[in-house]
């Protein structure tokens, strides 16, 4: 697995070793264990709280556990110690969901009432059960996604599900499963039955993704993956621990095979290639922050700060630290308060000043509003990447203007016409070159302009 992908801060990059935990919990957990019990509800409550989308294969494993501890509470040969161990599982699992409880009683409508409407009735469409089991598949093959750290996307960074890959990890989960069957191995056929069951969740949650599936949504499914691959080697290692030479080097193999994996991770060493920003990004917020802060020193505090989520977010971010550091008080919207806290976050009708990241016909709106001034704009292509960006919408959004058409209109008209060629290059199987070249460019140079208000916003 990509070990940057364990050091960002990401929720969806955390989520990876809690679900596979959640899983080990739940295997062990089947057997009795009561430690596995508590700790299945731990796991479980903080992965699916971390990242909904895998909340479909935790809930499995969940209740994998749980019917197999009811089941021993019931006919197991230690009922009292089961039952117990269950009282405490689901007194501990039920603090764990205090929060979110008491969040949908006091707020209206409340983030479990949203995500439910957000899954009955999605804006858009979902991916489908045969695009589920193609993204799965491609986790199964060799070497899967887990392995690389990275997945094969397209251009608009979904995820590549045209064609099938060859599920070699199913392949030989099949055969596991049929060899610890065939031996009356329980452990190891629980350790199988579990990974199957989760290849069949993981590729039904798959299918259930709204929109294009981007890779961050589907980071969990990195877990199932690595877990199949552990069911499959601990089936692998029993039989060699009864031949001759397992006997008297069963630990020894273990240990060999444990260092030569932490070698081989030393030698790749952490690809932080993901968690950078490209070059034009890294030099368009160098430009945009200290013109910025400037501006900011003279205005009424609190200052409210509006950007998005492209390079105009990017930029907004720094400012937002380094004007934490000089001492200037800019906050964000109330929707942030999850990550920034209530002191950095305030209403707009609250703040005093406006600060505003903007890009295209959104800075050329803005422009002619005359309680907002402009402080400063940069763009982070050069020229000729700049009048060949234009070459190309004029190539592929051109239009007979009306007369008397103001510029504002016109962008907005051309706006939409790049955005039905967009569509129609993403969905086709090959996008054209000129199309690869225009998403480059859009990515790496749009025009940012940063605007304050005159006063309080209005």
């Amino acid at each position: 697995m990509n070990p940057a992908g364990l050091a960002d801060p990401w929720n969806p990059e955390f989520v990876i070793l809690a679900v596979f935990a959640t899983a080990v919990a739940s295997w062990r957990c089947v057997f009795g264990d009561r430690v596995a019990a508590i700790a299945l509800v731990l796991l479980a409550s903080f992965a699916v709280q971390c990242h909904v989308g895998s909340a479909l294969p935790v809930a499995l494993l969940v209740g994998i556990g749980g019917v197999a501890l009811v089941a021993r509470s019931v006919r197991g040969t230690n009922r009292s110690h089961d039952r117990r161990t269950a009282l405490i599982a689901a007194v501990v699992a039920f603090v764990c969901w205090i929060p979110p409880i008491i969040e949908q009683f006091t707020q209206s409508p409340g983030n479990l009432r949203l995500i439910y409407g957000f899954l009955r009735n999605p804006p858009l469409e979902t991916t489908g059960l045969a695009t589920g089991v193609q993204i799965m598949f491609r986790f199964l093959s060799i070497p899967g996604n887990w392995v690389r750290g990275a997945e094969p996307s397209l251009i608009n960074s979904a995820i590549d599900t045209s064609g099938w890959a060859i599920p070699w990890a199913l392949i030989a989960l099949c055969v596991a499963s049929w060899w610890a069957w065939r031996k009356h191995w329980r452990n190891e056929l629980a350790l199988c039955g579990i990974a199957g069951a989760l290849i069949i969740a993981g590729a039904i949650a798959a299918s259930r993704i709204v929109g294009a599936p981007s890779p961050y949504l589907l980071r969990w499914m990195w877990a199932i993956a690595a877990f199949t691959w552990l069911a499959i080697a601990a089936v692998a290692l029993r039989q060699i621990a009864l031949t001759s030479l397992g006997r008297r080097h069963a630990t020894n193999l273990v240990v060999v095979a444990t260092i030569l994996v932490l070698v081989a991770m030393l030698i790749r060493g952490v690809n932080l290639t993901p968690l950078r920003l490209s070059e034009s990004w890294t030099r368009a917020i160098a430009a945009l922050t200290p013109p910025t802060l400037a501006a900011l020193e003279g205005l009424p505090e609190p200052i409210f700060l509006v950007d998005g989520y492209g390079l105009d977010g990017s930029a907004g971010l720094d400012v937002l630290a380094q004007a934490e550091e000089a001492g200037i008080d800019v906050r964000r919207g109330p929707s942030w308060a999850y990550i920034y806290g209530d002191k950095r976050t305030i209403e707009r009708s609250q703040a005093a000043s406006e600060l505003l990241f903007l890009t295209d016909s959104a800075r050329l709106e803005m422009q002619t509003n005359p309680d907002y001034r402009e402080i400063f704009s940069y763009d982070p292509l050069t020229p000729d990447q700049r009048a060949e960006f234009n070459a190309l919408v004029s190539k592929y959004a051109a239009f007979d203007a009306q007369p008397g058409m103001s510029t504002l209109d016109q962008v907005r008209v051309q706006e939409q016409l790049l955005q039905k060629w967009t569509q129609a290059e993403l969905a086709a199987k090959s996008p054209s070159a000129d199309f690869k070249r225009y998403f480059k460019l859009l990515l790496d140079g749009p025009i940012v302009s940063v605007f304050v208000s005159n006063g309080p916003p209005r």
